[in-house]
């Protein structure tokens, strides 16, 4: 019985096992299930970077080195800073505006920018010895004052030009005004003797134009309004002369191509030849010709032409009996000649005549020795321009007398509240019988001042580029007259570090 019993539960047991071991299977299946089913949705996603993030890169680049600092701006003086403001900003901004209202181009702004570039290296730098070693420092300004007066002829000798000329003469007289930094020791006053020359065409713009082009008139005005601020400028800050620094560096040999202002952009470049076109060898003479010729070695014989047989002298004896060979190649045409210069001109009728009530004109008078100005007021000025072999007389008191571009032609005149200016007039006569306070002569050679006893106790006279010219002073009650040259030689020396400037006198 008992093994029997015994027999039973091992039986059991034998059948249990397999089930405890199903079951164990199940519970650690459902444990994997709610394991699964508790992790966040994102889950997969944070598994998916951590990888991403742990998993080797690509080596990070190293960062640009930081910019270079910035350069200190450049300390500019006073008189630079006045330049800038009270001439490039100010009335030259406004010119080249005007400049454009009448459909033009301004070429000032450059010359001013080199001008601008000369005062700040000036500014730096001490005053060369060499008066000589000035001209490679002055070249840029020289350039653009040149590029200037060659426009200015360009454009009058085309068709345009005979109808803004009056126009260009006012740019070309008033350009001159910018070599001031060559005058010493008075620079103001050789502004205002530009100035007076342009505006005597300024004038004559205003004339032209009052009715027809209010802009042009304008653009004069505005013209001289920056030539007396350039002459006011100078008269304040560079009253003897350009201003350096006595505790500068060495002044350089040439101007720094960083020390000018920059301008605007020129025209672009024109395109470049097709490559297949022949270049085309200007015509030369004389030696350098020759040995360009020599140069080219066997190429110098590619330019000849073939000869047929039938134009070889030794073959036709009838050939030599006319002396050469008919030419058949066609005659090019023939150039155009030049405009002639101004000489060549036509002649343009006289004219004396009372202007707006204020301005006397007295132009292109020849060989006429009866010109005479009556009931003349106070606020009138005489402008005498391109005479030859005239007299003018002149009664009454003036305001001022102008003669330009004249030619042996003399001056009678009573008296005048501000100055007698001549320019450009060689072989003139003037005769003074009342009180004039200034005589300024410029650019002229050999002329004749009588004064009155009534103008020697308060005349002033000023001259520049001149040469021959003589004052007669009253000696007697007869009329005679005792001449005096004006010095054109002078001495310069140094005394305590200032210029000491003497006439050379000449003993014997």
């Amino acid at each position: 019985m008992a093994s029997g019993s015994a027999q039973g539960m091992h039986s059991l047991s034998t059948i249990l096992k397999p089930v405890t071991s199903r079951l164990e299977d199940v519970a650690t299946t459902q444990s994997s299930q709610t394991s699964s089913s508790l992790r966040s949705p994102t889950a997969n996603a944070h598994d998916s970077l951590a990888n991403h993030v742990n998993a080797p890169s690509a080596p990070v680049p190293p960062p640009p080195p930081p910019p270079p600092p910035a350069a200190a701006a450049e300390e500019l003086t006073p008189a630079v800073k006045a330049y800038a403001e009270d001439i490039i900003a100010g009335p030259l901004a406004d010119f080249v505006s005007k400049s454009k209202e009448i459909g033009g181009a301004s070429l000032f702004p450059k010359l001013a920018d080199a001008q601008l570039a000369f005062l700040k290296m000036a500014s730096s730098h001490v005053k060369p010895a060499n008066p000589n070693s000035l001209a490679p420092l002055l070249k840029p300004q020289a350039d653009e004052m040149q590029a200037i007066m060659e426009a200015k002829d360009k454009l009058g000798r085309g068709k345009e030009g005979r109808e803004w000329g009056a126009c260009l003469s006012v740019m070309g007289e008033g350009v001159s005004a910018w070599g001031w930094v060559q005058v010493e020791p008075a620079p103001a006053p050789f502004v205002a003797e530009m100035k007076n020359a342009a505006q005597f065409w300024a004038d004559r713009v205003t004339k032209q134009f009052k009715d027809s082009n209010p802009a042009a008139v304008a653009w004069g005005k505005s013209f001289i309004t920056l030539l007396d601020a350039l002459q006011a400028y100078v008269k304040q800050w560079h009253t003897t002369g350009v201003t350096w620094n006595p505790k500068g560096s060495p002044t350089p040999t040439s101007m720094p191509t960083s020390g000018a202002a920059p301008s605007a952009p020129g025209p672009p470049p024109p395109p470049p030849p097709p490559a297949t076109a022949p270049t085309a060898r200007a015509p030369a003479g004389g030696h350098a010709a020759l040995l360009a010729d020599l140069n080219r070695g066997g190429t110098v014989t590619s330019g000849l032409r073939k000869v047929d047989a039938s134009q070889m002298t030794h073959k036709n004896p009838e050939l030599r009996a006319t002396g050469g060979v008919p030419d058949t190649k066609k005659t090019p045409p023939a150039v155009k000649a030049k405009p002639g210069s101004l000489a060549q001109t036509p002649k343009k009728p006289p004219r004396l005549e009372l202007e707006d009530g204020n301005k006397w004109m007295v132009e292109y008078q020849e060989d006429n020795k009866n010109i005479v100005i009556e009931h003349t007021e106070l606020h009138q000025t005489v402008h005498i321009f391109n005479c030859k072999n005239s007299v003018i007389k002149i009664s009454g008191k003036i305001n001022a007398v102008v003669m330009v571009a004249c030619k042996k032609t003399a001056i009678v005149m009573e008296s005048a509240v501000s100055s007698l200016s001549i320019t450009s007039s060689p072989s003139f006569e003037v005769q003074i019988t009342g009180t004039l306070p200034t005589v300024q002569i410029d650019t002229t050679d050999s002329g004749q001042v009588y004064l009155s006893k009534e103008c020697m106790e308060v005349v002033e006279i000023i001259t520049s580029k001149t040469s021959s010219i003589n004052i007669s002073v009253p000696t007697g009650e007869g009329g005679d007259f005792e001449e005096r040259p004006v010095p054109e030689q002078m001495k310069s020396t140094i005394v305590k570090g200032k210029l000491v400037t003497e006439i050379v006198e000449h003993a014997g």
